[in-house]
C-alpha cells in the first residue's frame, strides 16, 4: 500500500487508481492512513467484479455492441441526439470558456445532494491542475456552438471512470437527448476502439441524488460490478456511527444520512 493511492474525499480517503487494482487493507493500514491525512474515514473496497452480490456494487460497462444492443426507443433517441449535436472530445481552454455556465446550470436540478456549487474562479483552477489521465468530451449545438453538456473522465490504467457528468437543464427536455448521444460515442471510443477493459460512472451512490445511474442501467447495458466494503473511523466520528446508527432515519443532516447510509451498505444492511 502506498499513501498516494488514496486520496483525500469529503472528509475521508478512498483510492484513487482503477477500481479493480484495490485489495484489502488490514486495521493497522486503515488507522495508519486515517492519521496521516488527518481525516475521519476510509473507505477500503475489494473482490472487484465479486460473483457473490453484496450491498456495495460499482456501475460498469465492459462490451459495446453498437447500435444492436439498444432498445428501439434508446437507439431512436441516440439518433435524434446525433441531428442536434456535435459530440467529441473537447479542450481544456474551450472548458475555461463555456463549461462553468454549464457545471451550475446543472445544479438546479439536484434536491439531495451535499456538494457545493464552486465559484467560476475555483472552477477555472481546478482545471488548470494537471491531472493525469484527465479527459473532457462536450455536447455542442451544431447551429451556435454552445456546449449543452459535458462528461469530465479519468482514465486510469485499462479502465476510464466517467467521473463527472453536466447538462443545461433547458435540453434534457425537448427531444434533444444529450446524454444518450454522449454515452453512445463515449461507450464506442473506449470500449469500441479504445481497448479498455471497461468504463464506470462510480460506486453505489450513498445520496442516490443522481439518476444517472439507474438510467445507464437500464438504457445502455451497464451492470453492478458487486465488491467488499470496509469502513473505518477516527475515533470520534466511529462513535457518532454508533450513537446514530439505530435511529438513522430520523437524521436532519444530509452530510450525516450519506455516511450512515455508506454505513448501511458495508454491514450489508441495505
Amino acid at each position: 500500500m502506498k499513501n498516494e493511492d488514496y486520496v483525500y474525499y469529503k472528509k475521508g480517503v478512498i483510492y484513487s487508481k482503477a477500481p479493480h487494482k484495490e485489495k484489502q487493507l488490514t486495521e493497522e493500514m486503515r488507522l495508519e492512513l486515517i492519521n496521516k491525512n488527518k481525516v475521519w474515514f476510509i473507505r477500503n473496497t475489494y473482490d472487484f467484479d465479486s460473483s457473490e452480490p453484496t450491498s456495495f456494487w460499482f456501475i460498469i460497462k465492459d462490451k459495446f455492441y453498437g447500435m444492436e444492443e439498444l432498445k428501439t426507443r434508446t437507439r431512436n433517441k441516440v439518433r435524434h441526439a446525433f441531428k442536434f449535436f456535435e459530440i467529441r472530445p473537447i479542450t481544456i481552454d474551450f472548458m475555461r470558456e463555456q463549461g462553468y455556465e454549464v457545471y451550475k446550470d446543472s445544479f438546479d436540478r439536484y434536491s439531495n445532494t451535499t456538494d457545493v456549487v464552486a465559484s467560476r474562479s475555483s472552477f477555472i483552477a481546478d482545471l488548470d491542475k494537471f491531472k493525469e489521465g484527465r479527459e473532457f468530451w462536450g455536447v455542442i449545438d451544431k447551429i451556435n456552438g454552445t456546449l449543452v453538456a459535458y462528461a469530465e473522465n479519468h482514465c486510469k490504467e485499462d479502465m476510464c471512470e466517467y467521473f463527472m457528468l453536466k447538462s443545461r437543464t433547458k435540453y434534457l427536455s425537448g427531444g434533444y437527448y444529450p446524454f444518450y448521444g454522449l454515452f453512445y460515442k463515449m461507450n464506442e471510443h473506449y470500449l469500441g476502439t479504445g481497448n479498455k477493459r471497461y468504463v464506470s460512472v462510480g460506486a453505489r451512490s450513498a445520496t442516490e441524488h443522481s439518476s444517472i445511474q439507474p438510467f445507464l442501467l437500464s438504457k445502455f447495458c451497464f451492470r453492478k460490478a458487486y465488491a467488499k466494503l470496509i469502513l473505518t473511523y477516527s475515533p470520534l466520528l466511529k462513535y457518532t456511527i454508533k450513537t446514530l446508527f439505530p435511529v438513522r432515519s430520523y437524521i436532519p443532516s444530509l452530510r450525516l444520512q450519506a455516511m450512515l447510509r455508506l454505513e448501511a451498505m458495508a454491514r450489508g444492511a441495505i
